[in-house]
This record gives C-alpha cells, sequence and structure tokens, in this order.
C-alpha cells in the first residue's frame, strides 16, 4: 500500500467521488482485495493440530493463576475477540492500562500490543499469561499441570511430533498458531470487492468512498486489514500513557498507539486504546472537533468536517465490516514465511544513499560496500526511525525527522534488514559485499 503512494490512493478517491461507476473506483476497490493466504513463520509453520492444540489452550483457564481466566475471557469472539469494557481486567479484577485489542487478522501484523513491545505472536503470548495484573501465571506451573494431563500429552505429541515434550516454548507457539488462524470469512464488504455488487447498499458505497477521500480515514486504515500496522498519535485526551514512545525510546512517537484494524468495529465498542469513546459517532465527533494539539501529534491526522449525511453513509459504511459468522470453518491456505513487500523480488540498486519517503524506503533493495557509510535521508513529513536488529549489527537512530539523515554502517557482508520502528512496515533490503 506504501509503495503505491498515499496521493495515488487519494486521486482515485476523488475521481471515484466524482463517478462511482467508473474505473477509478475499481482501482479504488482493488485495493482491498483479500490475500488468499494466511502467513505463518518458517519457524512455527501451520499444522491442523497445531491449531486446534492452541484453540484448547486459548479457552483454558489452566493458563491462569487462579484457574479462573482464559484468554477467550478478555477476548470474547462474539464482541470482535475483545471485552466490551473500556480497560481490560486481569484475574484479580482489577482494570488494566488500556482497552483489550482485537484479535481479527494478527497474522498479517508486524507487532503487537497497543503499543507494539511484542515483536511476534509467539512473544505476544507468553506476555499476558506471566503479567502479575493480567493472568498471574507462572510457565512452569502451566507446564506442570499439562504434563501431568494424558490429553494434553497426546496433543502435543500431535502438535510437534518430532519432539513432543510439553515445554513453555511449544505453548507458545500452539497459541500464536491459533491465532493467526482467526481470519473472517468474507463479510459482505469482502463479497462486494469480489464483485458481488449487491453485496453493500448504496448509502455503504457512498461511505466507501468518503473512507477513502474526504473522510480521511484510509490514512491509516488502508488495505484488506484496515490498518498500515503503523503507530499514530490521534490527539486523544490521555496525557499519561506513553504508547510507542516508551517502548523505542523516541520522544517524537510519544502518545502513538498502533492502527487497529476495523474489521467487526460495530461490535466491538467502545474504542481506542484507553477505551475512552463510546460509539462510532464519538469516534467521528473526535476528529471532527475532539483533536487535542500537541507536537507529537500524527501529520496524517487533519481534522474533517462532514455532513450529517455524510456521517450517516460513513457509519453505514464501517457497519458493512461486520464478521456475521464468526464460527464458520474453512480450509486453511497457508503461505510459508512472511508476506514480502514489493520491494523484496526487485533486483537490488547499487547506492549509499537512501530517501525515506511516502512511507517507504527508497530504493527498496540496495547492495552497499560493507564498512562504508550509507545514508538515510528523510524527505517524508513524518518523523520516522532507522533500525537494524541482527546478529552483525544492532543499530538505532532515534527519531529522524523530516529533512535530517542518518549514517549507518553495514560492517561485514551479509544480509541487513532495516525498519522504521514508528512505521514498522516500511523496510529496506540491504546486501552488504
Amino acid at each position: 500500500m506504501a509503495a503505491l503512494g498515499l496521493s495515488f490512493l487519494f486521486g482515485m478517491a476523488l475521481a471515484a467521488s466524482a463517478d462511482a461507476g467508473g474505473s477509478a473506483l475499481d482501482r479504488l476497490k482493488a485495493l482491498y482485495a483479500r490475500p488468499d493466504r494466511i502467513p505463518f513463520p518458517v519457524e512455527n509453520p501451520y499444522s491442523p493440530a497445531k491449531a486446534e492444540l492452541g484453540r484448547r489452550l486459548f479457552h483454558d483457564p489452566v493458563l491462569s493463576g487462579n484457574g479462573t481466566m482464559s484468554c477467550a475471557s478478555c477476548h470474547q469472539i462474539e464482541l470482535g475477540f475483545e471485552q466490551g469494557v473500556p480497560l481490560g481486567t486481569g484475574t484479580a479484577g482489577e482494570e488494566l492500562d488500556r482497552h483489550t485489542p482485537t484479535l481479527w487478522n494478527v497474522a498479517w501484523g508486524e507487532t503487537f500490543f497497543w503499543d507494539g513491545r511484542a515483536p511476534s505472536l509467539e512473544a505476544q503470548a507468553m506476555m499476558p499469561i506471566q503479567s502479575r495484573v493480567e493472568m498471574n501465571q507462572s510457565m512452569d506451573v502451566v507446564v506442570s499441570d499439562l504434563k501431568a494431563d494424558a490429553d494434553y500429552r497426546a496433543a502435543f505429541a500431535r502438535a510437534f511430533p518430532e519432539n513432543p515434550d510439553v515445554t513453555a516454548g511449544r505453548i507458545f507457539e500452539a497459541l500464536a498458531t491459533f491465532e493467526r488462524t482467526l481470519v473472517p470469512a468474507p463479510d459482505r464488504f469482502a463479497r462486494w470487492i469480489d464483485g458481488e455488487e449487491d453485496a453493500l447498499d448504496a448509502p455503504e458505497k457512498r461511505g466507501f468512498v468518503l473512507f477513502n477521500g474526504k473522510a480521511r480515514c484510509a490514512r491509516c486504515h488502508a488495505g484488506f486489514a484496515f490498518t498500515d500496522g503503523a503507530f499514530h498519535d490521534i490527539g486523544l485526551a490521555d496525557e499519561d500513557d506513553p504508547g510507542r514512545g516508551a517502548v523505542i525510546g523516541v520522544a517524537e512517537a510519544s502518545h502513538a498507539f498502533k492502527t487497529p484494524t476495523l474489521i467487526d468495529v460495530a461490535d466491538r465498542a467502545p474504542y481506542m486504546h484507553d477505551g475512552s469513546l463510546p460509539d462510532l459517532q464519538a469516534v467521528l465527533d473526535h476528529y471532527q472537533s475532539g483533536i487535542v494539539a500537541r507536537p507529537t501529534l500524527s501529520p496524517d491526522l487533519q481534522p474533517i468536517t462532514l455532513s450529517e449525511q455524510e456521517r450517516s453513509d460513513l457509519i453505514a459504511f464501517l457497519e458493512s465490516l461486520d464478521v456475521s459468522n464468526p464460527m464458520e470453518e474453512r480450509e486453511i491456505a497457508v503461505l510459508a514465511g512472511p508476506p514480502l513487500p514489493p520491494a523484496a523480488d526487485a533486483e537490488p540498486v547499487e547506492t549509499d544513499r537512501i530517501v525515506q519517503q511516502d512511507l517507504a524506503f527508497m530504493p527498496g533493495r540496495v547492495m552497499v560496500e560493507a564498512g562504508a557509510p550509507v545514508s538515510v535521508l528523510n524527505d517524508d513529513t513524518r518523523t520516522h526511525t532507522v533500525d537494524v536488529n541482527d546478529p552483525k549489527l544492532k543499530f538505532t537512530s532515534g527519531a529522524n525527522k523530516p529533512g535530517e539523515k542518518v549514517e549507518i554502517i553495514f560492517p561485514e557482508p551479509g544480509d541487513y534488514t532495516v525498519v522504521c520502528s514508528i512505521h514498522p512496515r516500511m523496510r529496506l533490503h540491504v546486501e552488504a559485499r
């Protein structure tokens, strides 16, 4: 999505608004086509037995210290895998600091939790179980209890036939595998995208055009999953939660939180990381007149002005993203490894000068000399970072503000991946020789 450019996306939205039946609308719809396979990491491949073990663990209160709470206690399928209250609660009944996030389409995530502190679903799975204020359980106790259960021992043997021993790591792998299967069957919007013209009515179609144009929603809620996977300060009044900024040590990312998907959004009230907005009308009120101005505010965020009819159409479109049959069983089509960004298949460009522009590294794949400096210029309106987490190189740039430049040296030959930790879908593939 980023490689296409935001100007391209909104140009099509404007054209579509002028001719809702024309080819511009068809091109815009093509950007929302669902992938036909679910990505699973090579190091934790999918199997039906592993997913079934993960499903069983997800619903088992053995994962909580007092035996009263499972993952499904907070991630309730009828509430869009959320909890239906402003803030989550732990085993002791105390409120947590943030709203329970949905699990729809997490297979395509780059980071997890509102602040992105977990780099994988496997890492995410371990944190709530061991958190004192959430499930408050010891993994040693969980492993011991599951080893003592003959049914669980058999389930682990089916899920991990080459090494069936019950371990904490395999518990996390099974949970993550199940969570990656939480992909809804095609909803009305998806069927409309696929060509079923009557799947949406006229107000919902007008709402789609507004979503991509005047209402500016698609600047962050883009593509089939309705999220850019990035972190934005959207001007909520909560001043005490530093969000992404505290995780990556970048003050410019303070109050920034991950863009949530909008799949099944009508069932997932209340909204935002702090659960502060009770319904979709309140969400529109916030974007029209409730934004708190501060230096960290996302540059992608601008106040909007919508008529009552436009608000009605936009909400009608959002409600069309419902999941009518969330438990529908279907065959899992597997993609081994993460989905490749567009630049991954391109030939590398020999250059020592990279530009960050329009939510992308340009070029996206380069060949450089090992030991020689490489510059990364931010020619964007947004603050980015330049980060590498590789055995050969650990590098964190801090804030690379618009107009600023970062120099980085790749110390030895090999392949490297450079990311922006504020916009994690920004990836640069480097071949050092």
